[in-house]
């Protein structure tokens, strides 16, 4: 071995040396300072200590679990509708109301913009855009029934109201719409709820192209009318600003009709234009329409006020059906075979008598186990998921409530149960919502293992979110009198502005004290629109 690598080679295992006396001394180093913070901690308090935990737990606290995605905006700060734009897109949303996946395929019911975009493939990246329009010509139309009217005397000439003469409405063709609600598809078939049509449409198959015409419609006579109640009259055939629509089996049909207040169910898919229904709840017949069956402020098992979904679970046979007006959610154990049948649970309210804001809070102050305006609900082995608009959140229960005014298992869109601000009275982000309501439960049927995706209408933001990871439990809030719960004016929008400018006092937007009697409701049969 030469003289230089016997010097190379002392000169390495004096380095090692001098490594393991350096490692040494770290160790007794930190022993010491281990040893001292010992010390130190015998000397502290409980409190310092307990304070000293929530310290360490502050700074170990992950990023807050949100939205892994969003379509009609295109990053989850943006909130204006169509973008801020005048006009809409193939890649914008303006009130978005119901969504629906089938296959590679998703809905969603653009009401805002009076149309239903359609995804080819389900987008997989923030504001992808849509494939197929339906309800207008093309993606930059927004028009209410491509801007077509009529006045109410041509339509009902012959009813001599001379009053109505000249008053101009949106006419409805066969291939237009007015603020689309819900959207499903049955067996193959699409279904959109043209709520301010009064009419329920059907695409026999999947349109493919932009524009294209239903082949059925149910509420009315033809594809040409959009009366409300057909010929205003209520029947097993007539619908007067119909929401949500489902089936959850590929046989029955189940549309809220919400200003019937009542929910229709069809047994089987109709055959034919106007094809009566064969069920109704919330009313004891098919020619009644008061809400609380004439009771307006009190409610029972068998009333409803203003519905605006139901969801079947065929596994479980459970009908769930979102009482708006009543702030409550109905549970059948099985699905009723006739008219009037009373539920077998409620949510959101202690009793099936109770009627109140946030069960009785009121509607600056919500809670874990009431709901405001709830608009849409569902189920599957993610859990139980009900959209409560009002207080702009999304609730959720792990398993099926047994008990009445059961409490909810966590928030989605709110920090703790007790808030109920506006994207939280923040700037908007993927943790915060702002009047959602369709809800839509994606998840692979033949797998257990699958986490599933929520997707929510987020109609404040036009936007819809998804969720695929949920938040945890929020924590016990000791100070409740500390947090701030001022309702918003103009929260809500569209139809629920002008319910709760009408009923102010009965769910305490204005007055302070107790609500006052109400005056008796006038049933009203003149044409509504939006």
């Amino acid at each position: 071995m030469s003289e230089e690598e016997l010097q190379n080679e002392d000169e390495t295992e004096e380095a090692l040396n001098n490594q393991e006396e350096d490692s040494e001394e770290s160790e007794e180093e930190g022993q010491r300072l281990v040893e001292i913070d010992e010390d130190d901690m015998e000397e502290m308090d409980a409190d310092e200590l307990d304070e000293l935990e929530d310290d360490q737990e502050d700074l170990q606290e992950e990023k807050e679990v949100g939205a892994i995605q969003v379509l009609g905006q295109g990053d989850f700060s943006m909130s204006q509708a169509n973008r801020g734009a005048d006009d809409p897109g193939d890649n914008t949303l303006m009130e978005p109301q119901w969504v629906a996946k089938y296959g590679q395929m998703l809905f969603i019911t653009d009401r805002g913009n009076h149309r239903v975009l359609v995804w080819d493939q389900v987008p997989v990246e923030n504001g992808e855009p849509a494939s197929l329009v339906l309800g207008q010509e093309d993606f930059a139309d927004c028009l209410e029934n491509r801007g077509v009217t009529t006045t109410l005397d041509e339509m009902t000439s012959g009813l001599g109201d001379e009053s109505l003469d000249g008053f101009t409405i949106s006419m409805a063709q066969d291939d237009t719409l007015s603020a689309p609600a819900g959207v499903c598809v049955i067996d193959g078939s699409l279904y959109v709820s043209d709520s301010g049509n009064h009419r329920v449409l059907r695409w026999n198959t999947i349109p493919s192209d932009d524009g294209e015409p239903p082949h059925l419609v149910m509420g009315q006579d033809n594809l040409e009318t959009n009366e409300a109640n057909r010929r205003g009259y209520v029947g097993s055939g007539s619908l007067f600003f119909p929401m949500g629509i489902r089936s959850g089996n590929d046989k029955s049909v189940f549309i809220a009709d919400k200003d019937n207040h009542r929910i229709l169910i069809w047994n089987k898919p109709p055959f034919q234009n106007g094809w009566n229904a064969d069920i109704c709840l919330g009313q004891a017949g098919m020619d009644e329409r008061e809400p609380n069956r004439g009771e307006y402020d009190e409610c029972a098992a068998n009333t409803l006020s203003f519905p605006t979904a139901a969801f079947f679970h065929e596994e479980s046979g459970k009908l769930f059906v979102v009482d708006q007006g009543n702030n409550r959610v109905l549970v059948w154990n099985k699905l009723p075979r006739e008219n009037g049948v009373p539920a077998d649970l409620v949510i959101g309210q202690q009793d099936m008598f109770s009627r109140k804001v946030n069960a009785g809070l009121g509607a600056k102050r919500a809670c874990d186990s009431g709901l405001y305006f709830p608009a849409d609900v569902v189920y599957g082995r993610k859990g139980l998921f009900v959209s409560d608009t009002g207080n702009h959140r999304v609730l959720m229960w792990n398993e099926l409530p047994t008990e009445n005014g059961q409490p909810a298992d966590l928030v989605i869109g709110q920090k703790t149960y007790l808030e109920c601000k506006v994207n939280r009275n923040s700037a908007t982000a993927e943790f915060t919502l702002n009047d959602p309501y369709g809800l839509y439960l994606d998840e692979d049927p033949e797998d257990e293992e699958d986490p599933g995706k929520l997707y929510i209408c987020d109609r404040g933001n036009s936007r819809v979110v998804v969720w695929q990871e949920l938040p945890g439990a929020p924590k016990p809030q000791e100070l409740e009198e500390e947090l701030d719960h001022q309702f918003e004016e103009n929260e809500l929008m569209g139809d629920d502005d002008e319910f709760f400018a009408e009923n102010e006092d009965e769910y305490g937007l204005l007055g302070e004290g107790e609500p006052e009697e109400e005056e008796e409701e006038e049933d009203s049969e003149e044409v509504s629109s939006t």
